[in-house]
């Protein structure tokens, strides 16, 4: 049976049309595998097929004597009959059949070679943010620039021994299938990586010398090794194990590079968010890209940035399919179910792609929206990068893509929640609200019906500011740390906090959710069955349970029965601290009917509380604890039509 062939993304080969290139590199000849010759669908078979092919090769190889005045044939080096020799940056993917086992060699004219290009990168490294710590800086490899130093200073002792640094990844695009029930959920035996730079074992693999090799586990399809040397040559062995369980082959990426890994993982932080989720879509965003203010140059270039710079592969957990695979780029691009990248040959399904500065400080960030997902299901997300983000493929340092740490979201159950973003005034505003297919079947029209219900309360709002003796003396000012400005932010948030409520299944039992709407029918046209109603009687008789917090919900969009995350008490109290006294704002107090208002912050960052730009599992500041005359205020006493 002929294995699997592979040439989409990940085949970065520079020609399409030669079977072999056969190139001399500083004296040495060496030769380069294409896509085409290795995984054609038509033409090539695995294993035993690809070493006849490699021995003719070979063959002729051998016949090859070059003559470089002052090169020895130790310095030329040549790949012995079925070894085949990789060169600087340029990957090959191949097949190989269980039990089978392919060598290669990195040859001492590539390790003393001349380094590549360095390509053109991002604007400025990218951050990342580990439990409490945020803003950590890493280069390409996943390096904390913190301690760039201690990398240069290593980087510096290996030139001084006149060392070179070879750097070899490996990356598994397809595995076996299992045949057993007993598998059937379960992954094939990971590939076997070997090296060696003893000439007296120029084949490592199982069964070698175990003192003149070494084994470099492969973990969810990824591997990498680097070793330090002055010379000689890099010898490799990549073994397929066999298992009853399974048929079919392997196939995979590897490549060397003297300049930096050409395919590269950072498996300690997944530099996704998620923020929130429907019964079919769900919106992620990375953490942010910069911390530099707008005016600066860099901050700009992100904003601005063509192509995106990250991908996002995304699979239903309940799929085993990509399990074995979720370290590998190509192994992602082969087999996630939603997939979306950018540059030669990209695809993008069901992914929506943009920079925004919503949320976490008004910083460039790149954003996600999926579609087409499954309700109340878990899904693996990824991020992942293209090449270099601006480069990728054969010939370019980093070329073969890098995926980041795995996470998981989980969409809604119900339908009457969906996902909002890009509104005009609360332009931070992005999670789920209340909504209902029916009454607003286009997306667009139920973001305006919030949008401008919400501005309408503002504009109210601002008449009454506009009584305030804001710009006068500071000694006339109604506060010496806040301005009319200062309260007419706090206001628009807290506003858009509160008319726009955060909607979650009416089925979660979470426990810091309110129900809403509850004698309204559910969108099947069902109603709560009597046994909870006859126990929530009370909830029918009181305005928190019985209807919206914002009425006209109720009446216009009529979303049936939902429970809301409701808006966070720092947001009141912020307000209150902000504003003029004469406005009269207050605070309820949380000890007494205010919880069925307001709720609080957690402290392991899920999202207990709604507030602007919240994403989950993001390490948020302490919660704000209000003055003591504040949680002795009565209830908010803004008389806008809004529900408590």
């Amino acid at each position: 049976m002929r294995s699997p062939s592979l040439c989409p993304l990940h085949c970065y080969s520079s020609s399409s049309i030669l079977a072999i290139v056969i190139a001399v590199f500083g004296g040495t000849l060496v030769t380069i595998a294409s896509c085409a010759d290795v995984a054609h669908s038509s033409d090539v078979q695995t294993g035993d097929t690809w070493r006849d092919l490699s021995a003719e090769i070979q063959e002729e190889i051998n016949r090859y004597e070059p003559e470089f005045i002052g090169a020895d044939r130790g310095i030329i080096g040549r790949a012995e009959v079925g070894t085949t020799a990789l060169t600087n940056n340029y990957p090959i993917n191949l097949n190989i059949n269980q039990g089978d086992t392919n060598y290669w060699v990195f040859t001492n004219a590539s390790v003393l070679g001349n380094h590549s290009a360095t390509p053109s990168g991002l604007p400025s490294p990218v951050l990342r943010r580990e439990g409490n710590i945020e803003g950590i800086f890493e280069d390409d490899e996943g390096h904390d620039l913190e301690h760039s130093g201690e990398l240069a200073t290593g980087l510096k002792k290996r030139q001084d021994l006149g060392l070179r640094t070879v750097y070899v990844s490996l990356t598994a695009c397809l595995q076996p299938q299992s045949n057993d029930t007993r598998s059937a959920n379960s992954p094939p035996p990971q590939l076997e990586l070997y090296y060696s730079t003893s000439p007296n074992n120029p084949r490592p693999g199982p069964g070698g010398t175990i003192s003149q090799q070494t084994q470099v586990q492969v973990v969810e399809g990824y591997a990498s090794f680097n070793v330090s040397v002055s010379a000689g040559d890099i010898f490799i062995g990549v073994h397929a194990p066999t298992n009853s369980q399974y048929i079919g082959s392997y196939n995979y990426d590897i490549a060397a590079s003297i300049d930096s890994y050409f395919h590269s993982l950072n498996s300690s932080a997944p530099n996704l968010l998620f923020i929130d989720s429907d019964n079919s879509h769900a919106l992620l965003i990375t953490d942010n890209l910069t911390e530099l203010a707008p005016s600066d140059p860099i901050y700009k270039k992100w904003v601005n940035i063509n192509p995106l710079p990250f991908s996002l592969f995304a699979h239903n957990m309940n799929d085993s399919s990509i399990k074995g695979l979720t370290n590998s780029y190509c192994g992602l691009a082969n087999h996630a179910q939603i997939a979306g990248y950018h540059s030669d040959g990209q695809r993008s399904t069901n992914v929506d792609m943009n920079i925004t500065t919503r949320g976490l400080a008004n910083k460039p960030k790149q954003q996600f929206f999926l579609k087409g997902l499954n309700g109340s299901s878990t899904y693996y997300g990824f991020l992942a990068m293209f090449g270099n983000s601006t480069a990728g493929g054969a010939s370019v340092v980093g070329g073969g893509g890098k995926v980041w740490q795995m996470m998981n979201f989980t969409t809604k159950a119900d339908g009457n929640c969906q996902v909002l973003f890009n509104l005009t005034f609360c332009s931070e505003v992005a999670y789920a609200v209340p909504a209902n297919p029916s009454t607003f079947p286009d997306i667009n029209k139920l973001t305006q019906f919030y949008d401008n219900n919400t501005l309408s309360l503002y504009q109210n709002f601002t008449n009454s500011l506009a009584q305030i003796a804001c710009n006068t003396t500071s000694s006339a000012q109604y506060s010496l740390v806040k301005t009319c400005d200062d309260c007419a932010a706090a206001y628009k948030e807290w506003l858009c906090a509160v008319t726009i409520p955060r909607c979650d299944d009416f089925s979660s039992d979470k426990a810091f959710l309110q129900p809403r709407n509850v004698a309204q029918k559910f969108l099947n046209n069902t109603q709560l069955d009597k046994g909870l109603l006859q126990d929530g009687q009370t909830m029918l008789q009181r305005a928190y349970a019985n209807s919206s917090r914002f009425l006209a919900i109720d009446s216009v969009v009529q979303p049936g029965p939902y429970k809301e995350v409701l808006p966070c008490a720092d947001l009141c109290y912020t307000l209150v601290q902000s504003c003029p006294a004469s406005l009269q704002f207050q605070c309820p107090d949380l000890a007494r009917g205010g919880n069925f208002s307001y709720g609080q912050r957690s402290d392991d960052g899920s999202i207990t509380c709604s507030f602007l730009g919240a994403a989950y599992y993001l390490s948020n500041a302490p919660p704000i604890s209000p003055p003591i005359t504040w949680i002795l205020l009565a209830v908010l006493a803004i008389s806008l039509g809004l529900g408590v």
